[in-house]
């Protein structure tokens, strides 16, 4: 039984192998595309769309590193007697779960800073947004090297090791201990990611709604310093048009239902159903 369906599993891969190299390669020409057009039309770099480059960067290397070398890897063994092997499954296991985890908590942090300013947008531009949003990155990816890297140095199953035969990458077959915590970190940025977009939709829809008062009370003007000669010396942005406001709340929204019904819950469900 347990044959027939590692049979039919490795049927299913090598089946699908193309088509996800495919699809790779369109990911990584949308995500730089992506990059450039958002890029090109910034003088002065804001966090949101700082935060918009870097998960599409992010998204760029997990199709180019991990998704390829499985691609590349399971072809050659379809032609060859290519085997992996302790070095090379070890790398892609870490690459796949720092990218994976970097994704994860690049959306919910790009839904954050959207709730943030829409719900608190003076606070918002009051606080150093930019070096906040360049410290969470780097925090981020700190916390999902270190957690990732944690397999290939000893913190998994010693007694049957994911590496040993063939390279089983599934969070519960790396090691119990592994399996929950990555469970935990990724349904907690899942759940944190809807929350705060939900709020930042059901905040924008009011203000749009309200009255006069109301949307002045979330209306900042843009306030510039200039010194005893008249130079300016620093400056706040200030609020975004309502129609512009509510296409940006869309913006990230989409990216967060999309992330999440493409990729977060299948790891959660797949994840899950493993450790049960």
């Amino acid at each position: 039984m347990v044959d027939e369906v590692t049979t039919m599993k490795d049927e299913v891969i090598n089946a699908n192998t193309l088509p996800w190299l495919v699809c790779s390669g369109v990911s990584i020409l949308a995500n730089t595309w992506s990059i450039l057009s958002v890029s090109a039309k910034q003088k002065k770099w804001k966090p949101l769309e700082f935060l918009i480059c870097t998960l599409a960067g992010t998204h760029i290397l997990n199709m180019a590193i991990p998704i390829t070398m499985y691609c590349v890897i399971t072809l050659r063994r379809q032609h060859s007697n290519y085997e992996w092997n302790e070095g090379l499954c070890k790398v892609f296991v870490s690459t796949f779960y720092t990218l994976t985890l970097v994704t994860c908590f690049s959306v919910t942090s790009l839904s954050y800073h959207r709730m943030w300013m829409v719900r608190w947008p003076v606070n918002y531009r009051l606080s150093n947004t930019k070096k906040q949003a360049v410290h969470t990155v780097m925090g981020i990816w700190m916390v999902s090297f270190i957690l990732s890297t944690l397999p290939a140095v000893g913190w998994h199953d010693t007694i049957n090791r994911f590496y040993t035969s063939d390279c089983r990458f599934i969070v519960t077959e790396i090691g119990l201990g592994f399996g929950v915590c990555f469970l935990l970190l990724i349904g907690g940025s899942v759940a944190m990611g809807v929350i705060c977009i939900g709020i930042a939709l059901f905040q924008t829809f009011s203000i749009q709604a309200g009255h006069n008062a109301d949307k002045n009370k979330f209306n900042v003007p843009t306030i510039v310093v200039e010194d005893a000669q008249g130079k300016r010396r620093s400056s706040i942005d200030g609020s975004e048009p309502l129609k512009t406001s509510l296409q940006i709340t869309y913006l990230i929204s989409g990216i967060v239902f999309i992330y999440d019904f493409l990729t977060g819950f299948p790891i959660l469900v797949v994840s899950f159903a493993s450790l049960v």
